[in-house]
């Protein structure tokens, strides 16, 4: 009989799923602030969490994360990132479809939840370094431009932090923009984002965004690369679209490499290198095209001139 295939510890599902149970019923909050966990379970996904080098247990022990990732510090984006990476992971198990679709909403709610940290970390850590923009931002006239949209999970955290600011969110879902209608309306901000059942590779708008969020993981290559000269046109001169992309950190291993694949695979973009989003964005006309590494996501910048 042929021995266990071995993976990597901070992988395992079961690891996984003691860090998303932990960050939904609020054990990965206690830690965070310091207080001690009292839940048996809450115990038993810490143990295992410490064994799988995910946590450290200090001295006073109490525990922390072993990593800095940003999702860490976020235990709601924490837990909808990995309740989605998990409900994906089981769809594809069964037989489900590839790609991004509205077979199972909770996977559309679980992604949405995930993605708050993108917005937070837009708002506070990438636009200050964009002027214009960010100007923008601050005297609440900008509008912002939200590629998938989803359930409005970005766009509805970015008019919070910015009072005034509005927005413009595109799917190519039925059903999921329903479900982004209840979500924003739930929120007061239903009359600052405007939703469309539309494709960026069909946008038609000129100068009428300061910041655009583009994710190359959802879109078809071919969608992909007209959406680009499509959102160069809709940006205001001076202006950002910020990209993340399915392309593996410079320094992962080639395991690493086939998981970041397969998962392109999966969610509908495909796998992507810098140098291939790098060209097609300066075909589209962007300038000052550069990538960024944060906590292990690559994400792509281009400005309008």
């Amino acid at each position: 009989m042929s021995e266990s295939p071995m993976i990597e510890s901070s992988e395992h599902p079961m690891v996984v799923s003691a860090i998303a149970r932990l960050a939904t019923q609020g054990g990965w909050a206690r830690m965070l602030a310091g207080k001690p966990l009292e839940d048996e379970l809450d115990l038993n996904d810490a143990e295992l969490l410490v064994a799988a080098q995910v946590l450290r247990r200090n001295p006073d022990d109490t525990l922390e994360p072993v990593d800095t990732h940003p999702w860490y510090f976020d235990p709601v984006s924490l837990a909808g990132g990995l309740v989605s990476y998990l409900r994906r992971a089981l769809r594809h198990a069964e037989g489900g479809t590839a790609g991004w679709t509205a077979e199972d909403l909770d996977i559309v709610v679980a992604q949405g939840r995930g993605s708050v940290a993108a917005a937070t970390a837009i708002g506070e850590g990438m636009l200050p370094q964009m002027a214009a923009a960010h100007a923008a931002f601050l005297d609440g006239t900008a509008r912002f431009l939200d590629v998938g949209v989803g359930i409005g999970a970005v766009s509805g955290r970015l008019c919070q932090m910015f009072p005034g600011v509005t927005a413009v969110g595109l799917d190519v879902l039925a059903p999921v923009l329903d479900v982004a209608r209840r979500e924003l309306s739930d929120a007061d901000l239903a009359h600052r984002v405007e939703l469309r059942l539309q494709s960026v590779a069909d946008l038609h708008d000129v100068d009428a965004f300061d910041l655009a969020w583009l994710p190359q993981a959802f879109i078809p290559r071919a969608d992909l690369a007209r959406g680009l000269h499509g959102v160069f046109r809709a940006l205001r001169s001076d202006r950002w679209v910020v990209s993340p992309v399915m392309a593996a950190p410079g320094e992962a291993d080639p395991f690493q490499r086939a998981v970041h694949a397969h998962g392109a695979h999966l969610t509908g973009g495909g796998p992507i290198s810098v140098e291939e989003v790098t060209g097609l964005m300066d075909e589209a006309g962007f300038a000052d095209v550069r990538a960024h590494d944060h906590g292990g996501q690559v994400v792509m910048w281009g400005r309008r001139p």
